[in-house]
């Protein structure tokens, strides 16, 4: 019986050491930053159109109450934006 074929030797590690990790992909960062400025923008903008100019009217505080989930989210995706980009 003839032996089995031997395994092939592994194959050289590269010089200098491991091959480097790319940087991150900056893409996500800006479109949530962005993103988060555009729609705190329009939101503040329909508040201060449905409360004539007056956002410190009665007027104005409604549209604070129902524009705050979108400031809301605005506003973190604004924090994430920049967040991720900082890194």
């Amino acid at each position: 019986m003839s032996d089995p074929p031997a395994a092939p030797p592994p194959a050289p590690a590269s010089p200098g050491g491991p091959a480097p990790v790319p940087p991150p992909s900056r893409g996500l960062g800006w479109f949530l930053a962005i993103s988060g400025a555009v729609v705190l923008l329009l939101t503040l903008g329909c508040v201060l159109a449905v409360s004539d100019g007056k956002p410190f009217s009665e007027d104005g505080a409604m549209g604070l109450v129902c524009g705050s989930p979108t400031l809301l989210l605005g506003g973190l995706f604004l924090w994430l934006g920049m967040r991720r980009l900082k890194r």
